[in-house]
């Protein structure tokens, strides 16, 4: 783990040389799902044709780099045809179906030039910008112009860099490009969900609407359609997420390493760091703006999900206290029948009691007993007082025997 730790921090190693030179540089990413080999050190190998050209090959997380240096011993009068092709990068790195994502050629010479303009238009450069690099010790120039076969050109005029300045120098500036480049990726993405995310909003407003709108029968479609918007969100936000962030991430080097540079004005031309920034920054807060108003999007649909679902459950609530109240309605109406019917039982009862009491009176009678009409009569309300007690504790027996279960 602590050698993984250490090597990384000689995995990026500068370039050293002196003397004029065309330097290339190229950025592969693979196609699709297919990743980079976790390597961590940087590989220089030397090129078999000519063993003072040396190639530098380097790893990184989502894209690998070839840097080729080929020595140049005077001055060329044309910008030199570049040796490094795709499928030699590709043998390079051990990468198969790669796209190039960076192609940067670097022409290296001697001695600034009094006249800047003429010795760029020499080499067919428009419109160019200009910059005194590393405290005034060079300049560095390009048209950012992209060609198929020569990618960017950026002509580098060393006044008194020595090896290991230099190296350094060039390194920045290829990174420049490099993450520049592979921060751009985003924006093909920021592209592709503009028409996604107003279409996405519109649902929403629309959304927002039918939910004040709708009645309670309603409210079962309308929960199916917020959820189907919300899971659409979540999936580009998930399938997004990542660019965004390299995109955020490479922008920030990008603006580190021009920082880096220490660059001063140079007349006649707008600086080379400013150039960058004014056209790259617009293109990364746009990936920025975009991940924000999809952040936004699934907050509120969100949002818009929760206040249905209260909605929803305070309908439901209200639906059961309405049952309570008819089930408390009915409970009172079994009462009073209950009760009713209690009384009733009571007559009853006393009335069956009663007849029990006139039959054993008359067997009495027939037996030569005589017994006074008083004693019957009084033995009613005695009759109806004793079955009455007798409902009354058998009706709180009940009630406490459910009150302990």
């Amino acid at each position: 783990m602590h050698s993984d730790f250490n090597a990384e921090l000689h995995a990026r190693p500068s370039i050293y040389f002196s003397g004029m030179a065309y330097v290339e540089h190229l950025a592969l990413r693979p196609i699709g799902d297919a990743g980079i080999v976790s390597r961590h050190e940087a590989v220089t190998i030397e090129d078999v044709n000519d063993p003072d050209v040396y190639i530098q090959i380097e790893f990184h997380t989502e894209f690998a780099t070839v840097t080729r240096v080929t020595p140049v011993s005077e001055r060329p009068l044309t910008w030199p045809v570049p040796r490094l092709s795709h499928e030699q990068c590709e043998e390079l790195t051990g990468l198969g179906g790669t796209e190039i994502s960076c192609r940067v050629g670097m022409l290296i010479l001697d001695k600034t030039p009094a006249d800047l303009g003429h010795v760029l238009s020499e080499f067919g450069f428009q419109n160019s910008a200009a910059s005194n690099v590393g405290g005034g010790a060079a300049q560095v120039c390009s048209d950012f112009r992209v060609s198929a076969e020569l990618g960017a050109r950026i002509l580098f005029l060393n006044e008194s860099l020595n090896s290991y300045r230099l190296g350094r120098m060039v390194r920045r500036i290829f990174e420049i490009e490099t993450y520049r480049c592979m921060a751009l990726l985003g924006l093909s993405e920021a592209r592709r969900l503009g028409p996604i995310l107003k279409r996405f909003e519109a649902d929403l407003v629309g959304l927002t609407n039918d939910n004040v709108r709708t009645d309670p029968q309603g409210h079962r479609q309308l929960l199916g359609e917020i959820t189907e918007l919300s899971a659409q969100v979540i999936s580009e936000t998930a399938a997004t997420r990542n660019r965004f962030g390299a995109t955020s991430a490479y922008a920030q080097i990008v603006e580190e390493r021009i920082a880096e540079l220490r660059e001063s004005h140079v007349p006649g031309f707008q600086r080379f760091g400013v150039f960058v920034a004014r056209r790259f920054k617009p293109a990364v807060r746009t990936c920025a703006a975009t991940a924000l108003r999809l952040e936004q999007l699934s907050i509120a649909t969100t949002h818009l999900l929760d206040l249905l679902q209260t909605k929803i459950q305070v309908e439901i609530e209200f639906q059961n206290a309405r049952q309570l109240g008819v089930m408390a309605e009915r409970a009172t109406t079994q009462i009073q029948i209950q009760r009713a019917v209690e009384g009733f039982s009571v007559i009853a009862i006393s009335y069956y009691l009663m007849s029990l009491i006139e039959i054993a009176l008359g067997a009495a009678e027939r037996a030569g007993v005589h017994i006074p009409s008083a004693i019957v009569l009084t033995s009613i309300p005695v009759v109806l007082i004793v079955v009455a007690l007798a409902i009354h504790r058998v009706r709180h027996a009940i009630a406490t025997a459910r009150g302990n279960l």
